[in-house]
């Protein structure tokens, strides 16, 4: 069986299309990410797009994010005039919230609901970095 050379350049362009379809978009696949500076704008920007996330006024610590890809956010308490806790049962669940990256985009991601609120000015990187 004889194939020509136009077949083996046809074959040649069809493999490394696959290749190349392959490599560019497992970078674009999203994965848990870390930031790699805290600044007053990022924590801004971090502690509205949290709110946003899971719809409840939070504050963030001033790591947060920088070692781990997730944050858990407990349910306020209810309290009394005098700083007691009215019940100290609650039947809330806290939230998680995970920072991810979708190529060189950074967002966080509310992990019950699946709802997604991007950062503008906020510089992540990868939680694993590609080999």
């Amino acid at each position: 069986m004889v194939f020509s050379p136009k077949y083996f350049a046809l074959l040649t362009l069809l493999v490394t299309a696959m290749i190349s379809a392959c490599k560019t978009t497992a970078g674009a696949e999203p994965r848990p990410a870390l930031l790699t500076r805290m600044d007053q704008t990022a924590q801004d920007t971090l502690t509205q797009a949290v709110s946003k996330a899971i719809g409840s006024k939070v504050t963030l610590a001033a790591d947060s994010f920088m070692t781990k890809p997730s944050v858990t956010i407990e349910p306020a308490s209810v309290n009394k005039r005098n700083g007691r806790i009215i019940d100290g049962r609650t039947l809330e669940r806290p939230s998680h919230v995970d920072l991810m990256m979708m190529g060189a985009e950074c967002y966080v991601m509310n992990r019950e609901t699946g709802e997604k609120i991007m950062l503008e000015g906020v510089d992540c990187k990868p939680l694993v970095q590609d080999l």
